[in-house]
C-alpha cells in the first residue's frame, strides 16, 4: 500500500533513512496551508501528513513576521483544496529536523509551487545541508523577484523574518518615500509618471491630464521639506510640507511659496496610490500662471504741484500782485485787469481803487 511505502521511507518521521537514489511521486490533496512554506495534505488512503516545501523559506505567521500573512494567502490561492503531486528529491533526506516530510509540491497542471512562491517574492531560497535538484531553477526565480522588487523584497526590504513592528515602520517609510517621489517626478517634468501615481477618482478631480500638467508648466520645482506618514488600517496618511518656486506669467519674476497638506494613500500591489489630497498655502507671494490673469494697471499719477502763493500783494486783500493796471469790474477803467470787490486796501493803493479813502475798494 502507498501508506506502507511512505512509512518505509521515513515520511512518518520514525526514522531518517539515507537519501534515495531516484525521485518518488505521490498524489495528494492539500487540506490546509500552515504558512508560506508548509502545508497539510491528505494521501489517497486518507492519512494526513505535514509537508515542508523543499528549497524555500517564507515569513512566519507565528510570530507575525513581515509578509507572513501575505505569503500564506498566496500559497492558499495556489494549492489549498487542490490535487497535487508530492515529489521527493533524491539528494535530500525525506524528513526535516521538525518531523515534517520534505517534498516538492507540484500541481497537476505542472506548476511548481515552490518556484511560484520564489518568483512572486513571498519566499526566499533555502539551501540546508546541501544543494538539491531544482536549485538552479529556484535561483533564477528568486533573482527575477529581486529585480522586479516583488513581494517581501519590496514590502519588507528583503528581510524575510522582520517583525510586525518593523513591517509597519517600513510601510510608513515607503509611504513617505512615495510622496517624495511624486513631487520629484513633477520637478523633473516627468508628468506622466506622477499622473499615474494618482488614483482614477483623484485624476478626475484634478484633471484632465493636460489641464493638470499645464498648472505645473511654469513651475521651477517643488521641494518636500517634510513628509510624515501614519497608518490608518490599510491606508497611509502623509502630512507634507512643501516649498515651491514658480515664474509669474505677467511679471516673469520668480515667486516663492510654501504649502502644507495631507495625502491619503491606498495600497496598490506592492506600492501605494494617492486617492485623496488637501493642500493649503501657508506663505509666499501670488503667482499668475496665464496671461489672462494679467491686468492693465494705470501708472500712478504724479501729485499736483500747488501753485506758489503770490508775494507782494501791495496791501490788497484779496491779493493783487504787481502787474498791468487793475480796475474795478463794471467801472470806467480800461483794465487790462479787472477785479470784483470788495477789496480791502491797507497800502498805498497803487491802482487807485479806493477813491473815497474808506479802506474798501470796488465795493459796488
Amino acid at each position: 500500500m502507498l501508506w506502507g511505502l511512505l512509512a518505509a521511507v521515513g515520511v512518518l518521521g520514525v526514522t531518517t533513512p539515507p537519501a534515495a537514489e531516484a525521485q518518488d511521486r505521490f498524489p495528494a490533496v492539500v487540506t490546509h496551508v500552515v504558512d508560506g512554506d508548509t502545508v497539510d495534505v491528505r494521501l489517497p488512503d486518507g492519512q494526513p501528513i505535514s509537508v515542508q516545501l523543499i528549497g524555500i523559506d517564507a515569513p512566519e505567521t507565528t510570530p507575525n513576521e513581515c509578509g507572513g500573512e501575505q505569503a500564506s494567502d498566496v500559497l492558499e490561492r495556489l494549492v489549498e483544496g487542490r490535487d497535487v503531486v508530492l515529489v521527493t528529491d533524491p539528494t535530500l533526506d525525506r524528513v526535516d529536523r521538525f518531523g515534517r516530510s520534505l517534498f516538492y509540491v507540484d500541481r497537476t497542471d505542472g506548476l511548481d509551487t515552490g518556484e511560484a512562491m520564489l518568483r512572486a517574492g513571498w519566499a526566499e531560497l533555502f539551501v540546508g545541508n546541501g544543494e538539491f535538484e531544482r536549485l538552479r531553477l529556484y535561483r533564477e526565480a528568486q533573482r527575477d523577484a529581486r529585480v522586479t522588487d516583488s513581494g517581501v523584497w519590496f514590502r519588507c526590504g528583503g528581510d524575510f523574518h522582520r517583525s510586525r513592528q518593523d513591517e509597519l515602520r517600513e510601510r510608513r517609510l515607503t509611504a513617505s518615500k512615495f510622496m517624495r517621489r511624486y513631487y520629484s517626478s513633477i520637478s523633473r517634468r516627468r508628468f506622466l509618471i506622477a499622473w499615474r501615481m494618482l488614483g482614477p477618482r483623484l485624476q478626475r478631480k484634478l484633471g484632465p491630464y493636460r489641464q493638470w500638467r499645464a498648472g505645473y508648466r511654469r513651475s521651477l520645482g517643488t521641494s518636500v521639506r517634510s513628509a510624515r506618514a501614519r497608518l490608518a488600517g490599510r491606508r497611509a496618511v502623509v502630512a507634507v510640507s512643501l516649498r515651491a518656486r514658480d515664474r509669474d506669467a505677467c511679471s516673469e519674476r520668480i515667486v516663492r511659496q510654501t504649502f502644507r497638506g495631507r495625502w491619503i494613500l491606498a495600497p496598490r500591489r506592492d506600492s501605494w496610490v494617492a486617492v485623496r489630497v488637501r493642500m493649503r498655502k501657508t506663505g509666499g507671494g501670488r503667482v499668475r500662471f496665464s496671461k489672462s490673469e494679467c491686468r492693465q494697471e494705470a501708472p500712478p499719477s504724479s501729485p499736483q504741484t500747488p501753485a506758489p502763493r503770490p508775494r507782494n500783494c501791495q496791501g490788497y486783500n484779496p491779493c493783487l500782485p504787481p502787474g498791468p493796471d487793475v480796475d474795478c469790474a463794471g467801472g470806467s477803467g480800461d483794465g487790462p485787469r479787472y477785479v470784483d470787490g470788495p477789496v480791502s486796501v491797507r497800502g498805498d493803493d497803487p491802482y487807485e481803487l479806493d477813491r473815497d479813502g474808506d479802506g474798501v475798494a470796488c465795493e459796488s
